[in-house]
């Protein structure tokens, strides 16, 4: 899983490189807002592994203190070189399909997080979430009718309230794209009616009524759900 996530991150950076000198205006601000996830993701790994080294070396010491026997002992163990056995737990792959994609998504690469998606959905067809994730990718990739699909088959079925405004709110925000103004203002009401604890549907409202500001899909929320 480590491994597919940093090559995911490599290919990401790559490609920030590549297009970051000559970026302008929105462009600019949306790699600079994956330089900030990347960022992020790379100091949580560290912190993460220097806690990790902490509580192994506490484990070292205690082990030191008790006299193993050396047959028996932590730092025989772990000095031990089993390379065939190190390598087969390298080419493991832990992550299904969802927590790939999932991956993919929150790096913004919906180009890559689509097929995961939708092969998530294959192997889980009850899962709603899979299925709101895989609605937002094909949304951001313009592939709007394939999106209107998952969110129409998400709401009479779930019972969870912010996935069903959620669900509102992107099927709103595919209307006022395509400046069918008061169907969008009634998806957003019903968003809000489905889960008045989120704000986006109120704003996305607004921008309608204004005809001015951007749209928010809300999809920020879906990362501590289930």
């Amino acid at each position: 899983m480590l491994q597919h996530m940093f090559a995911t991150m490599n290919d990401q950076l790559d490609d920030i490189m590549k297009h970051y000198p000559k970026a302008k205006g929105q462009m600019r601000e949306e790699l600079n807002h994956q330089i900030q996830l990347l960022t992020s993701m790379s100091d949580h790994f560290l912190e993460e592994w220097l806690r990790f080294e902490e509580k192994l070396a506490l484990l070292r010491k205690q082990e030191e203190g008790e006299h193993n026997s050396p047959s028996n002992s932590l730092k025989s163990i772990v000095s031990k070189k089993e390379p065939s056995v190190q390598q087969s737990m390298l080419d493991l792959d832990y992550s299904d399909p969802f927590q790939r994609g999932q991956g993919y998504f929150t790096l913004l690469m919906y180009h890559q997080a689509a097929p995961q998606f939708e092969q998530a959905a294959l192997q889980q067809p009850e899962r709603l979430l899979v299925r709101a994730y895989l609605g937002l990718s094909y949304l951001h990739l313009g592939r709007k009718q394939e999106a209107c699909r998952h969110f129409h088959f998400i709401i009479p079925l779930t019972e969870d309230a912010m996935l069903k405004a959620l669900a509102y709110n992107a099927l709103g925000c595919i209307q006022a794209m395509d400046r069918n103004t008061e169907k969008a203002q009634h998806y957003f009401h019903q968003a809000h009616v489905a889960d008045p604890t989120i704000p986006e549907p109120i704003a996305n409202l607004q921008v309608c009524l204004d005809n001015h500001g951007c749209l928010q899909l809300g999809e920020k929320r879906m990362v501590h759900m289930g």
